[in-house]
């Protein structure tokens, strides 16, 4: 190969330069796209650590939010320390009184107070499983003798299922068919009876129904609750699970360039056992 290169070069005292100068060029042309893509790799991978860093600093201010709502206390509007470097601004509005309806918060209606409803577990020796009672209460001084109903349901624990055809056991349920299953996100069954006519009703002659079921599993009987819906936009949907919802946004804030590294909405209720979260969602 050294032979073959004298060779060319032999005799030729110009052409040294320019073949160098060829060479140079062609590994330029090598290096630079190489340092580029090196660069462009770096770049994004410095956007990545920075956005994982403000989702963790967002959700510390979700965090803070939740635990002073459930602690009776006043939400901060920023957090008292930085998080991975980053300020944490927080927002928190008031959506009012809600209840919780197939896993959601629903807007609670002007005549609410017409109908409550109610649910427990009992152990079953005799069918050997848990009975689920849901129990819908005309409530006196309502002025309205009768209420038709469309829809009851309850979320039954994690770990727990419905016993197939169990509804039909109870000939003075609100419904003796198959109710709607739903699998939450928590991995809590949803059970809803979504009623045809003749409607059952409450009233003042009637003025409790029952929906009566069993349930299956093990493990803690917590976070468990009942709805109805009644057949009237003024009552619209009544939960056991009634408070305040609440719209909470946190935002990490890079100090350096003072843009939003990640934001989060969250959507929550306070309740007797604590926080339900129906909503949470990242933004890079």
């Amino acid at each position: 190969m050294r032979r073959l290169w004298r060779q060319i070069l032999k005799g030729e005292s110009g052409q040294a330069l320019p073949i160098t100068l060829a060479l140079l060029i062609i590994g330029g042309l090598t290096i630079i796209p190489s340092l580029g893509l090196s660069y462009s790799n770096a770049k994004t991978s410095n956007m990545l650590q920075t956005g994982l860093k403000g989702t963790y600093a967002a959700d510390a201010g979700v965090e803070q939010t939740l635990w002073a709502l459930v602690n009776g206390e006043t939400p901060p509007s920023q957090l008292s320390e930085n998080i991975n470097g980053m300020p944490v601004n927080i927002q928190v509005v008031d959506k009012g009184t809600h209840t919780l309806y197939l896993g959601e918060l629903v807007a609670m209606e002007g005549h609410i107070n017409y109908l409550d409803v109610t649910s427990n577990i009992t152990w079953d020796p005799g069918a050997d499983a848990y009975k689920y009672t849901i129990t819908v209460i005309w409530q006196p001084g309502s002025g309205e003798p009768t209420i038709h109903i469309e829809e009851v349901g309850a979320k039954i624990p994690v770990n727990y299922s419905y016993q197939e055809l169990s509804a039909a056991n109870f000939t003075e349920n609100i419904s003796t068919d198959e109710p709607d299953e739903i699998l939450d996100p928590q991995g809590a069954y949803l059970l809803n009876w979504v009623l045809g006519p003749p409607y059952p009703h409450v009233g003042e002659n009637i003025t409790q129904q029952t929906q009566m079921f069993y349930i299956e599993g093990s493990g803690q009987q917590k976070g468990y609750y009942a709805w109805v819906r009644a057949r009237r936009e003024d009552i619209g949907a009544v939960g056991e699970i009634n408070s305040t919802a609440y719209e909470i946004t946190a935002t990490a804030i890079d100090q350096q360039s003072n843009r939003t590294t990640a934001t989060i909405d969250a959507k929550a209720m306070t309740w007797e056992e604590g926080i339900y979260i129906s909503s949470w969602q990242i933004h890079n």
